[in-house]
């Protein structure tokens, strides 16, 4: 049994893919990039909390496929966090900002991944999801 269980607030973040291979990120401030997303309410199901996020953070409609990559850890206060990334889909590029935000780019998964992003679970789902590409890839190659 473990012997001090985390408590944590719980955040969903979204790889988007365009139907071009980019992906999403969302400028927070001079110096901070991130993927959209959010905290999930008390009572709300995960897949429509984060549809929620992002429809509010970008406007856009998307495909949710299976989380990516998860993460637990204690932030500066020592408070519990748990982030769940999905990875998802969009036919629309054109994104409406919310108020959290002040710009976006659709950029190449690498660049996204070491000039954008600087939250390292993000930079994590991003590898994962370009080596679930290149095995999805290599499979076809072998069919």
């Amino acid at each position: 049994m473990t012997e001090q269980p985390l408590i944590a607030e719980v955040s969903q973040k979204a790889i988007i893919e365009s139907p071009d291979g980019s992906l999403l990120v969302m400028q927070m401030d001079e110096t901070t990039w991130e993927l959209p997303g959010g905290r999930m309410g008390a009572y709300e199901e995960p897949v429509v909390g984060l549809k929620r996020e992002i429809r509010e953070e970008t406007g856009l409609s998307v495909t949710i496929d299976e989380p990516i990559h998860t993460a637990a850890w204690r932030n500066d206060q020592g408070r519990g966090r748990y982030s769940v990334v999905y990875a998802c889909e969009t036919e629309e590029t054109e994104v409406t900002l919310s108020e959290e935000h002040c710009d976006y780019e659709w950029v190449s998964p690498e660049t996204a991944r070491d000039e954008f992003l600087t939250v390292s679970i993000h930079q994590a789902a991003i590898d994962r999801l370009l080596a679930a590409e290149s095995a999805d890839q290599a499979t076809a190659r072998n069919d």
